[in-house]
């Protein structure tokens, strides 16, 4: 049996992402697909996670970005915030692990493929990421020249 279509598309995208990551810092304490144990974290169910990308900064502090390949153009308008809010949930449970037990920093974000075409959509998306879920949204197309969004279609 096939992978679906979407997880073989984020799976790409995490791969591109990730491999860019490596290469423009030379291994420099990125660390993608990073294992987190929340065994001595009881505020989440979980047993464990995996960061998208780890960097280990210098001093008392992290950088934790996660990566999803969402093509918001095919979320339902009435999807879009739930959507984020798992998105947040994700990324400060791992936030909340760090500072809480092993008391660093942490600077944060979700990287997306691309901002949507619907109109208003991407100022909708931006709006609630950073001012109700206070977490950026960085779009990878604008981040990298090298990204082809055609690879995940």
């Amino acid at each position: 049996m096939s992978e679906p279509k979407i997880l073989k598309r984020g799976k790409l995208f995490h791969q591109i992402v990730q491999r860019d990551f490596e290469a423009g810092t030379k291994g420099g304490g990125v660390i993608p697909e990073s294992f987190v144990s929340f065994v001595d974290y009881t505020a989440v169910k979980k047993q464990s996670g995996r960061i998208d990308i780890f960097i280990k900064c210098e001093g008392d502090s992290v950088a934790i970005f996660e990566i999803k390949a969402t093509n918001w153009d095919r979320i339902k308008f009435k999807n879009v915030r739930r959507n984020i809010y798992r998105h947040q949930k994700q990324l400060f449970d791992y936030v909340y692990k760090y500072y809480e037990i092993d008391e660093l920093f942490a600077t944060i974000g979700v990287i997306y493929p691309s901002p949507p075409n619907a109109e208003g959509l991407r100022e909708y998306i931006e709006d609630l990421c950073e001012n109700d879920y206070f977490f950026p949204a960085y779009w990878y197309s604008e981040i990298s020249d090298d990204f082809d969004m055609t690879v995940l279609e």
